[in-house]
């Protein structure tokens, strides 16, 4: 399932930033987000259509998921914000983020022929153009569709599905009559058109022998990966990203895995975007597949595809959107507040922790695996990378401004750290390093740390960013459950740290630390955690660590209580 995006968290005694102000409702894209949660099938401010082929239209048959049906009549479904989205409505870049799960791995004898995604229609006409009725599209307008397309039958007991797919390219040589495909189609983009050759691997006997498992009906096992992927947790994911008005993305991404498959689309050979007309997804249900896809695919001798199977079941999981500049820096917050897997969301998990939200509701949980590693959460903020590492000016997003996190730290009986990766350039281009935290060194307790250390019986110190206290932190602010800690960035040459156990606390705030020097640019800080350190002893036995994060909350302004 997907995560909660959740709105900002006012705090009392904020000093806001110049240039920015809060409670603008209107100008914040995450009021078209919907996970589906709804019990009373409230799904605003979404649609459906064309109603005449909507059988089911449910938000409780499943809970969490959007459950559709068609009627049956051949018609293709969509699904769009109820508005037209006008390219100045809100900040660009914003992302929008959408998950499906794969439809009927079985079917019986007959094939299963399916394709969903994601749909766009850009239009580059004059709002005073637009339609009224939200189903025919204005002047000037151009559409990109990205499916996942299912041929064909899983092929256990000699299933019929497409006998011409066995053991084919397509399919990557799988003994089961069926291939799954991501396919690109419309009129809005070239580069994103056709079969994007994104592999899956299939699990079985190459090719199987009489008397294995499988042999007689000449199937696999099952299909991990790409857009074959259907692990029941989280199947295919997309992704659109307007960027500019004259630049977009389109990715794919499947399971819970880190990344995604992206290609740009430069669109100024039409001109300016004025409005997303249509954005969400989309189910083919005409006879696109039978008709067009299928003699496609130059298959001998030419299958004779059957149409999608009438009143199958689709699930929606989320539409989720976010803005992801500079402007829109407060959108990074996030909860954790709806089970399922982040998957690469608003956030990039790296690493070798195994991170989910079901296991501890209202947490992210990072498990590890209990070898010598590390895990970090990245904001997948839009600004100029160099190296790897992304910057923003700091005129984008001039201070004050902070980040707060509250976590759960891992059993103290192995050491670990919970720390921050900042990274500051200054106006003569030299760089600082920090990373603020918590570090736990068995029998001794916990110590607020200015920087993160590999040795576990080591506090490193920072001698160019050391932040003091002015009294010693008590050992029970940081065993609380959970250690919040906020970072401020109070002005260009100015920063300083909080710390507090239970929310109603008041903050216990460091010294302020300034430079002699000044940030020109700021890297946005990742929550970092090494687990099971050098010679820790740490390993799966008898049980795997775990970091639990509560929450992010990114804010415009300084807190003072």
């Amino acid at each position: 399932m997907s995560l909660k995006i959740c709105s900002f968290i006012v705090v009392c005694c904020l000093t806001l930033a110049p240039g920015f102000t809060q409670g603008e409702p209107d100008r914040d894209i995450r009021n078209l987000t919907q996970h589906f949660i709804d019990t009373g099938e409230k799904m605003d401010p979404w649609m459906f259509y064309p109603e005449s082929n909507i059988k089911t239209l449910s938000t409780t048959k499943h809970r969490g998921y959007l459950m559709l049906e068609d009627a049956g009549t051949g018609e293709d479904i969509k699904g769009s914000p109820k508005e037209p989205i006008r390219i100045d409505d809100y900040p660009i870049p914003w992302d929008f983020k959408m998950g499906l799960m794969q439809p009927q791995p079985k079917s019986g004898d007959n094939q299963n022929n399916y394709a969903f995604g994601v749909n766009v229609a850009v239009t580059f006409s004059d709002p005073s153009t637009w339609p009224e009725d939200r189903t025919q599209m204005p002047p000037d307008t151009h559409t990109l569709q990205l499916l996942v397309v299912r041929l064909g039958a899983y092929g256990e007991m000699n299933r019929r599905g497409v006998p011409q797919l066995r053991y084919n390219k397509l399919n990557y040589g799988d003994p089961s009559p069926e291939i799954y495909m991501l396919y690109g189609r419309g009129d809005l983009a070239p580069n994103v058109l056709g079969d994007w050759e994104i592999p899956y691997i299939w699990m079985g006997y190459e090719p199987p022998s009489f008397g294995q498992l499988g042999a007689a009906s000449n199937w696999s096992w099952g299909k991990v990966g790409g857009p074959a992927e259907s692990s029941g947790l989280m199947d295919v994911r997309f992704n659109i990203r307007v960027l500019s008005p004259t630049k977009m993305e389109v990715g794919f991404g499947f399971g819970h895995y880190v990344g995604w498959r992206m290609r740009t689309v430069d669109l100024s050979r039409f001109g300016k975007i004025t409005g997303i007309w249509e954005i969400g997804p989309v189910i083919s249900l005409d006879r696109w597949m039978a008709d067009e896809f299928g003699p496609s695919l130059d298959i001998k001798p030419m299958p004779e595809l059957d149409p999608p199977n009438p009143g199958a079941g689709y699930y929606l999981d989320y539409c989720s959107f976010f803005g992801s500049g500079p402007e829109s820096f407060e959108h990074f917050s996030e909860e954790f507040n709806i089970p399922g897997l982040p998957a690469d969301h608003k956030w990039f998990n790296e690493g070798d922790g195994v991170v989910e939200t079901w296991s501890n509701p209202g947490y992210s949980t990072v498990t590890f695996p209990g070898k010598y590693g590390a895990w970090a959460m990245c904001p997948r903020l839009d600004c100029v990378s160099e190296a790897g590492v992304a910057y923003f000016e700091m005129d984008q997003m001039p201070p004050p401004l902070e980040m707060e996190l509250a976590f759960v730290a891992p059993d103290d009986s192995v050491p670990w750290n919970v720390w921050h990766s900042y990274g500051f350039t200054d106006t003569e281009g030299k760089p600082h390093g920090w990373s603020p935290g918590i570090q736990n060194i068995p029998g001794k307790g916990r110590f607020y740390i200015n920087s993160h250390s590999f040795d576990p019986d080591v506090i490193n110190e920072n001698p160019e960013m050391n932040i003091e206290f002015e009294d010693e932190i008590p050992q029970e602010l940081l065993t609380h459950k959970p250690i919040r800690m906020l970072l401020q960035v109070i002005t260009t040459k100015k920063i300083r740290v909080g710390l507090k156990g239970p929310e109603s606390d008041p903050w216990l705030f460091s010294k302020p630390l300034e430079f002699e020097w000044e940030m020109a640019r700021f890297k946005l800080p990742c929550p970092v955690s090494y687990v099971g350190l050098e010679g820790s002893g740490m390993g799966n036995y008898p049980a795997h660590h775990s970091l639990l994060v509560d929450y992010v909350r990114y804010r415009f302004g300084v807190t003072e209580k």
